[in-house]
């Protein structure tokens, strides 16, 4: 079998994937691509993003394309679908064309042959596995996420998922300080050439903890599980992250962190609280930004989504940042808050709860930022970590900006 990856055009994840696909999101130690990745190494997986996305998706995955499959029994899958072995196993058991269903409604399809040009002919990037046409349905044990609130409460448990499939728990491959201190280490997984400090504690009580490869985790820093640190990141000495957190590779944290997902490449360097919360790619967030996550009256937090508020029926929502956006010293986040990307945020108050993408927003109201400045700017960072602001990625940003709601 092979399996190819879709977007569903009811996912809404607002700026987190205004520059990626869904299936590149993080939820728990992995992207949702990594999750299929990980459980079927033998499958051939090709992915399918929207056409607005797919020449910066055929540039940072080359040769996976519709092309690289073959004509064989193919899994056609939303991106959004949060994989785990019940689902896949399921669908292993079936034959012929069927609509996946989970609760009722779609979430992919299994196709016996011609899954190439029926992908495209039909339209599928754009309109779904509906456009497929397939009459014969199954309902299937999937689990899927349709806002970014759903990526970030569903993460702790898929830590957990994660580590029993894609972490060697127990083995800890670096030399901690002699004062570390590693409780359930059997829960608890370190990479090559980490660095532990003096005062480190690892807490697996209640659930592992799972560090990269090439991790410092600075003097006196305090990670309980589960949680996930990936390769390249550094751990301010004090950092105290909280069960439910993944910290995507080639990021910086310190301060407070509880129940959030880091992209990669994000700093949070210094002393303040992130909690409930998503992070995307590039993202600084100056020192003392604090996120509010919860209500005064404890009630269920609304968020602006594409200009529709939305009940998340949670009473614990952070912030949700998309990528390159910055924060200045002292930022105060509300509850709830959505900020898109390439935004400044410089303020002495709460900024608003819903800032657009290019957004530059200070004490006397919010101006556009230049796109041009905006690229530049990120060129600059991006080398800084050895990585290319591609040519593809650089033109999807300023389609972006030719779309984005004046702030």
């Amino acid at each position: 079998m092979q399996a190819v990856l879709l977007e569903d055009p009811g996912g809404r994840f607002g700026p987190l994937t205004l520059l990626r696909p869904q299936f590149d999101l993080r939820c728990g130690m992995l992207t949702l691509r990594e999750k299929l990745e990980v459980r079927r190494p033998e499958w051939r997986v090709a992915l399918h993003p929207r056409p607005e996305i797919a020449e910066v998706v055929a540039e940072s995955h080359p040769g996976r394309g519709l092309a690289s499959l073959t004509d064989e029994q193919t899994l056609a899958l939303y991106g959004r679908v949060v994989v785990n072995d019940a689902l896949l196993e399921a669908v292993e058991g079936l034959r012929g064309d069927v609509t996946l269903l989970a609760g009722g409604e779609p979430v992919g399809a299994v196709l016996s042959s011609g899954a190439v040009e029926r992908l495209e002919s039909s339209g599928a990037a754009s309109a779904g596995v509906g456009a497929l046409g397939i009459p014969e349905t199954a309902e299937v044990p999937a689990v899927s996420a349709r806002y970014t609130w759903d990526l970030v409460a569903r993460t702790g448990d898929e830590i957990v998922a994660d580590a029993a499939v894609a972490a060697e728990l127990g083995q800890i491959r670096a030399e901690p300080h002699g004062s570390a201190t590693l409780v359930g280490s059997n829960a608890i997984a370190v990479g090559e050439g980490c660095d532990m400090g003096p005062g480190v504690v690892l807490d697996a009580r209640d659930g592992p903890v799972v560090v990269g490869r090439n991790v410092t985790v600075m003097a006196n820093a305090v990670i309980v599980g589960p949680a996930f640190v990936g390769d390249y990141c550094i751990v301010r000495a004090g950092t105290v992250i909280y069960g439910g957190t993944s910290v995507g590779p080639v990021c910086k944290v310190g301060g407070e962190i509880s129940s959030s997902v880091f992209q990669s490449h994000a700093n949070k360097q210094h002393g303040g609280y992130l909690g409930n919360s998503y992070v995307g790619s590039w993202v600084n967030l100056g020192a003392a930004t604090n996120t509010s996550d919860l209500k005064n009256n404890y009630g269920s937090v609304r968020v602006r989504v594409d200009g529709e508020s939305v009940d998340t029926g949670l009473s614990s929502v952070g912030a949700a940042i998309g990528d390159h956006t910055k924060t200045a010293i002292g930022t105060r986040l509300n509850t709830g808050t959505v900020v898109g990307i390439f935004c400044s945020v410089v303020t002495d108050g709460f900024p608003p709860k819903s800032i657009p993408s290019f957004s530059w927003v200070t004490p006397d109201g919010a101006d556009r930022h230049d796109v041009d400045r905006a690229v530049d700017t990120a060129r600059t960072v991006m080398a800084r970590r050895g990585v290319e602001l591609t040519p593809a990625l650089e033109r999807r940003v300023r389609d972006v900006y030719q779309t984005a709601a004046q702030p």
